[in-house]
């Protein structure tokens, strides 16, 4: 009798231990595949996910920025966004501040949403196409005429990021003479030694300083592939004439150039920082198709 007992408590002890066995498999399971599932949510809604700088102004510590929701997600929990800013003040002193979200009147080192337009849809929810605008209040300041940096990140951590400081162009009181001694091809231009971090343009003045004739020169943007000296002829500047170009410098500073002969001189004239003005990387061609009239030309696209 003793003996049926035991192998009983056996059987009895054995199903006991598969049946868990079997719940802790089914549970780990279930917990896998829940994880898994929010895993691709999570990296499905990040790929739908994109934003894009539209503006950032800054003055006497006050910043703010546009920008546009190009995504296909809308973000409605602004307080779990990032902000961040990095930039000197006037001693020279290095700031990365990540903001603080807030509600209300704005303090030190803090952030808020100011407005999403147009706004028609879902209400206070950041939609695809829709732009916001996000102030701050910087401390210490940034120091005067100087280019920083902003990132903003959406919660499920899509994050852009631009420069901000003065907008615009500038000009050289002394311009530096940026000319090439190399002729017939297309050379870098390293505009680092006389323009601040966040150049997003050059204004060059391009001078034929011979007084023979024609030659021909001109300066691109790093990024611009296309090749302006294909046919010379395009780009000949008249003796003793100058003509001005405004080109894209690239995030090291630097354009490009190309001249015939050595007596082709660029000046820099000057800089644009900010993102106002824009400039294209690949500039469109936007050549009237009829002659010697005025002609409409559409540049929406």
């Amino acid at each position: 009798m003793g003996v049926q007992i035991s192998g009983l408590m056996i059987i009895t002890l054995a199903i006991m231990v598969l049946t868990l066995m079997s719940q802790v498999s089914v549970t780990s399971e279930l917990e896998t595949t829940t994880a898994a599932t929010q895993t691709i949510d999570s990296v499905g809604d990040r790929s739908r996910t994109n934003i894009e700088f539209v503006r950032t102004s800054e003055i006497v510590g006050e910043l703010t920025v546009d920008l546009k929701n190009t995504g296909f997600t809308p973000v409605y929990d602004f307080s779990h966004m990032d902000f961040i800013v990095e930039y000197i003040d006037s001693s020279d002193v290095v700031y990365v501040t990540r903001l603080i979200y807030t509600n209300g009147a704005l303090a030190n080192n803090e952030w808020k949403l100011t407005s999403i337009a147009p706004d028609s849809f879902q209400p206070n929810a950041w939609n695809p196409s829709e732009v916001i605008t996000l102030d701050a209040k910087l401390s210490p300041a940034q120091k005067a005429w100087t280019t920083s940096t902003t990132t903003v990140a959406t919660p499920n951590r899509v994050a852009a990021v631009a420069p901000f400081g003065p907008d615009g162009f500038f000009w050289f009181p002394d311009a530096p003479d940026i000319s090439l001694t190399v002729t017939g091809s297309w050379e870098d231009i390293d505009l680092s030694a006389y323009v601040p971090t966040g150049t997003s343009g050059a204004v060059v003045e391009i001078i034929n300083t011979g007084t023979t004739g024609t030659l021909s020169g001109v300066v691109r943007g790093k990024e611009d592939t296309r090749d302006y000296m294909a046919v010379a002829a395009y780009e000949e500047v008249e003796d003793d004439t100058h003509r001005w170009q405004i080109v894209k410098a690239d995030s090291n500073r630097t354009i490009q150039g190309y001249i015939e002969d050595v007596q082709i001189d660029f000046i820099l004239r000057g800089y644009t920082l900010g993102l106002d003005p824009l400039n294209s990387s690949n500039p469109p061609d936007i050549t009237p198709s009829t002659r010697d009239e005025w002609t409409i030309i559409d540049v929406t696209a």
